[in-house]
């Protein structure tokens, strides 16, 4: 091998150095950019893990209120009941007293 052979390999390789440099320049640049990226993705998933999270205990919250709301329906229900019961006979009685009133006024005509 002569000396000019050595010289043109050796600038090839100093030209293949030179890419591959820039070649891993762009590579740790990518690198950098990936990594800013999941921070970010994983800045955000913390975000909507939170969010889940206080949705949940929202809906567990609602949960415990419709259950309550359903508790004091039945109870009023009940109570609607009773006072029905209660109430019902005399108000049959009112009724038929009242029937009676018109069913006379309309034979007095």
């Amino acid at each position: 091998m002569t000396l000019e052979e050595l010289a043109q390999r050796v600038a090839a390789l100093e030209a293949e150095v030179g890419v591959l440099r820039q070649e891993a320049a762009l590579a740790r640049a990518l690198a950098a950019g990936a990594d800013r990226d999941v921070a970010d993705y994983r800045a955000e998933l913390r975000g909507h893990t939170r969010m889940l999270g206080a949705l949940r205990e929202t809906q567990l919250e609602q949960g415990q209120a419709i259950t309550g709301l359903g508790e004091n329906v039945d109870h009023l229900a009940g109570a609607v009941g009773r006072i029905r019961d209660q109430h019902g006979a005399s108000l049959n009685e009112i009724v038929g007293l009242l029937n009676q009133l018109v069913n006379r006024d309309d034979g007095q005509e």
